[in-house]
């Protein structure tokens, strides 16, 4: 079929219990509510059970449990008969270290030999290849018997079997275990030969498919042979001769030999920038492409890879000209993509531009010098954000930093031997070089470096000279020499490295660190927000904007994603709570002394402290009603990323059933009656001011010149928290309902403004190319914001209420200038005046000239 127009974008997540049949059913609801494309989380075979599939297993085969290549095949067929496309998610950075991943385990059993080891960023170096994979110690887990020998005869190998993995025993040992197995059935004689031969270095695609045959085939005497003789074998002799070495999974984080999707051990980093390896991977999704069942593509994690730009280079000549190309790339702020061949981000600056609107600057003050008062915030953010990726660095990404010490040292090894550095001050070199790169990396490469890039180190030298000491100094001033100027491959390896290992540091220590710690407001803290500059002017938006339109971009806009931290009307909703700051501290004051009472002890002390019942109170305002369940799984999740009272790997298991049994008593308890009356009395007073925020904003995600992607069931209010909770199933049975006018008003209204905006992107030459012009207020202009983008033939006016404090709404607009003669608003009024008059209950202005 004929490429669809891009208009909207609609994100569907898939897993084993939304399969392809499942979305090919909603495929006429999509049509009708005005998206133009499906936009897939990934489609190939992942971990089973997968609930996302970032956890690929086989680049190139459709996941059997998403519906396999028929359940793909109609589902395409259902888009092509509704006239829609489908833009696919896909993921070049990373794989899943797992046994059902064929190319992993083929390198488990030949190592650096084997013809996949290839794929993978493995630093084979160091040694064997290190597992992080158990619950205790080794001795612990051989003492108590949870390792065995077994017989793979399906996939024709012999593994170490632990828990739900699988670890395939090297050729040399399954050739001694044949041979000996072969004394009391000479028929094993062949395939220990066979075994034996592949020992010897003879690794090739026909040899090991012949090694794989020979126990594949064995019968059932020679395999009662083989078990026997795993049963009596040397399970520790039998460790020591492997490619691998298996370790507790605490050590993952001081000693690690491949590189991983941030600090996730069971993904392992993928080698894209090898051109065979680049074909390996892409076969699949170019493959979709060349049939026209796949339109477009957003790439996962591209600052994980060690060129994006060549990646993406890549990538475009092999799809052409015409395929949409999106990466996930979060953008600090002010920050500009590099000029990469592709339509632009997945949104989320856009999503930080939009919500800034609604954020009013003072309020936001008054709430931050409020938590100063109580001493429940220090420092500045940048400080804070420098401390949380200290500790990142030197604790869940210890290894990481390891390598990049060890290459710094061997690339300085002369200044080392003179004496001009020391080891300890090298070490606090490579670590003041990553926690001040203020973006999430640089992007030189072998060919050079540019501009932004000089920026950067420049940024980096800045803070290192104003806030380290002599030493440290003198440490990172030679490794930031060195990144301008490599003298030897060591210094450019350091390059690539440092490179890589920016972002994670920055993704850990900044958005699941100190956004958990800091609750000022936490509609800010969301995924590419600045806590510096929460607050957007019209002037800025309408100049960002502007260019976009002179450009015609085709980026995506989103206010949800996957991996938000909020829904959006989650953020709405807190986003009042900055014009209307005295009425937080107001409640603030009534419901402390009513939640004291119901502090539980922990081990010594009680929990929650002030500071995590400040996100707690937050947090029941923004979401309310919300059941105990989710504001249980929420806490548990921000407690261990704030990292202050609990975390991932040695969690305080009593203080956070202490916070969760304070949170429960909130919600559901007898104990909480008189704070949830407090509450509610809060949430009604504010929530009329929310819900037009909340319309507003829906308003502006889906005219904004762009590409607006729906983030799926956000066509109704969505006062989701951050994932798994933002992705619980969605009832598209009441969705449809909805564009039928029943069900909740608040939902029919957002979901059937949206199909109304949605048709008119349809409808409407404008948005695919027109002028961007600001409408300019002459009252109260910082309450309001407008635009009008006008096409050759039609154009659209748009003014929403942003700033406008709860019970203060005068729905009269004065324009400096009139709107041209042919604008009718929803109701077919002319509107071509300098004076609006908006709904009260509804002021938004939606209006269309056609001529």
């Amino acid at each position: 079929m004929t490429a669809p127009a891009l208009i909207a974008t609609y994100r569907l997540q898939f897993h084993h219990d939304f399969p392809f049949a499942a979305a090919a059913e909603i495929v006429p609801y999509l049509a009708a509510l005005g998206v133009s494309h499906v936009y897939a989380s990934p489609v190939s075979a992942a971990v089973p059970g997968s609930m996302h599939g970032y956890d690929v297993v086989d680049p190139n085969r459709i996941s059997p449990e998403l519906g396999g290549e028929t359940g793909f095949e109609a589902l395409c067929e259902a888009l092509s008969a509704h006239g829609m496309g489908l833009i696919l998610d896909i993921v070049p950075n990373h794989m899943a270290a797992s046994s059902h991943n064929p190319y992993w385990m083929e390198t488990l059993e030949f190592g650096h030999h084997a013809p996949a080891a290839a794929m993978f960023d493995i630093y084979w170096e160091t040694g064997k290849l290190l597992l992080p994979v158990l619950g205790d110690p080794l001795e612990t887990v051989l003492a108590a018997g949870q390792l065995s020998l077994r017989a793979d005869w399906e996939a024709g190998r012999l593994i170490v079997a632990y828990a739900d993995h699988a670890f395939p025993l090297e050729p040399a040992s399954v050739a001694q275990l044949l041979a000996r197995a072969a004394r009391a059935e000479p028929s094993l004689e062949p395939a220990a030969s066979v075994w034996a031969a592949l020992a010897s270095g003879n690794v090739g695609r026909p040899a090991i498919a012949a090694a794989r045959s020979a126990l594949h085939e064995a019968g059932v005497s020679a395999r009662q042979a083989v078990e026997e003789e795993l049963a009596g074998a040397d399970m520790s002799a039998l460790l020591e001769s492997q490619h691998w070495r298996l370790a507790w999974w605490r050590t993952a984080a001081d000693e690690l030999n491949y590189r991983r999707f941030f600090n996730i051990t069971d993904l392992v980093g993928v080698r894209v920038e090898d051109p065979d390896i680049f074909e390996i991977v892409h076969q699949l999704p170019l493959s979709l492409v060349r049939r026209g069942q796949v339109h477009g593509l957003r790439i996962d994690h591209v600052d994980g890879l060690v060129d994006p730009a060549g990646y993406l280079e890549r990538l475009r000549a092999a799809v052409g000209p015409d395929i949409p190309i999106f990466v996930e790339k979060i953008l600090e702020h002010g920050e500009v993509l590099p000029l990469w061949p592709v339509e632009g981000t997945t949104g989320y600056e856009r999503l930080n531009d939009i919500n800034g609107l609604f954020v009013d600057k003072a309020g936001y003050a008054a709430m931050e010098a409020e938590l100063r008062a109580r001493n429940l915030l220090s420092g500045t953010t940048g400080e804070r954000v420098i401390a949380a990726k200290r500790q990142i660095i030197e604790t869940s990404l210890a290894a990481e930093l390891d390598l990049l010490v060890r290459l710094a040292r061997e690339g300085l090894a002369a200044d080392m031997a003179r004496g001009d550095v020391t080891d300890a001050a090298l070490r606090r070199g490579v670590i003041a070089l990553v926690v001040h790169c203020p973006v999430y990396r640089s992007y030189a490469t072998e060919h050079g470096f540019g501009a932004a890039d000089m920026a950067v180190w420049t940024d980096i030298r800045t803070a290192v000279e104003a806030s380290e000491d002599p030493l440290t100094l003198a440490a990172a001033r030679l490794l930031l020499d060195r990144l301008e100027a490599p003298e030897v491959e060591t210094d450019r390896v350091f390059r690539r490295r440092s490179q890589q290992i920016t972002g994670p540091v920055m993704a850990k220590g900044y958005e699941d660190t100190e956004l958990y710690r800091t609750p000022i407001l936490l509609s800010v803290n969301e995924v590419g927000g600045n806590l510096d500059h929460p607050s957007r002017t019209r002037e800025e938006v309408h100049r960002l904007f502007e260019a976009r339109a002179r450009a015609g971009t085709r980026d995506l806009i989103s206010l949800a994603t996957h991996d938000t931290k909020r829904g959006p009307e989650t953020r709405a909703r807190l986003n009042v709570l900055s014009l209307s700051p005295d009425l937080w501290i107001e409640f603030l004051r009534e419901v402390e002394p009513l939640c004291e009472p119901l502090r539980a002890a922990g081990e010594g002390r009680g929990g929650p402290d002030i500071l995590d019942e400040r996100m707690i109170h937050q947090t029941l305002y923004a979401t309310w009603p919300i059941s105990q369940s989710r504001v249980a799984g929420y806490l548990r999740k921000a407690l261990r990323e704030a990292k202050r009272n609990s975390n991932w790997e040695t969690p305080d298991h009593p203080y956070e059933s202490a916070v969760e049994a304070f949170a429960g008593k909130l919600v559901e308890g007898s104990e909480g009656e008189d704070y949830r009356q407090v509450l509610q009395r809060l949430v009604c007073r504010l929530a009329p001011t929310a819900r037009i925020f909340s319309l507003a904003q829906a308003t502006l995600h889906l005219t904004l010149p762009g590409v607006p992607d729906i983030y799926q069931g956000t066509e109704f209010r969505d006062f989701s928290l951050v994932d798994p909770d933002n992705r619980r199933p969605v009832d598209f049975g009441r969705r449809v309902a909805a564009l039928s006018g029943e069900g909740p008003r608040e939902d029919v209204e957002k979901v059937t403004l949206m199909r109304h905006l949605l048709r008119l992107r349809h409808e409407l030459g404008c948005f695919s190319r027109a002028t961007y012009r600001p409408l300019e207020m002459e009252s109260s202009p910082w309450r309001w914001f407008g635009f009008e983008l006008r096409g050759d033939r039609d154009g659209l006016a748009i003014v929403v209420p942003t700033r406008v404090p709860p019970g203060d709404l005068a729905p009269e607009v004065h324009l400096t200038r009139s709107l041209d003669p042919g604008y009718t608003d929803r109701s077919g009024k002319d509107v071509a005046t300098d004076t609006l008059t908006l709904d009260r209950e509804l002021p938004l202005l939606v209006a269309v000239c056609r001529a």
